[in-house]
């Protein structure tokens, strides 16, 4: 994974580490049993940067995603909102970044995504 070298980028950066393929079009039976197994992933590499960051905050995301439409929320937050439920959320302090890992699975017509967020912008 090449998560420290985001770890050394300005600004922010998110990355698919995991991309489904023809899902956007598939059966929704399909479509959420690949969900869960992107939700899987994502709980299997959260086990790996808990050791190196310890616990995670759990953060849902649905409230961001409503503000956006009243408030400006800064980026990578804004977008992750709309395509992300909730995400596990670490602070890499020594790096002054925040690291984020979470399941795009919120829009039908998009494929499944296991995204991973590094930005030095504090969440909202």
């Amino acid at each position: 994974m090449e998560i420290d070298s985001y770890l050394a980028e300005a600004g922010h950066r998110t990355a698919a580490l995991a991309t489904s393929h023809g899902l956007a079009v598939a059966d929704a039976a399909v479509r959420l049993a690949e969900a869960e197994r992107f939700h899987e992933e994502k709980e299997a590499l959260a086990g790996k940067l808990t050791e190196r960051w310890g616990e995670p905050h759990h953060v849902g995301l649905q409230t961001v995603r409503l503000r956006t439409g009243t408030e400006e929320i800064p980026e990578p937050w804004a977008e992750l909102s709309l395509r992300v439920a909730d995400v596990y959320l670490w602070q890499a302090a020594e790096h002054g970044r925040w690291v984020a890992l979470g399941v795009a699975d919120l829009d039908p017509d998009d494929e499944i995504q296991l995204l991973l967020v590094v930005t030095e912008t504090d969440p909202p």
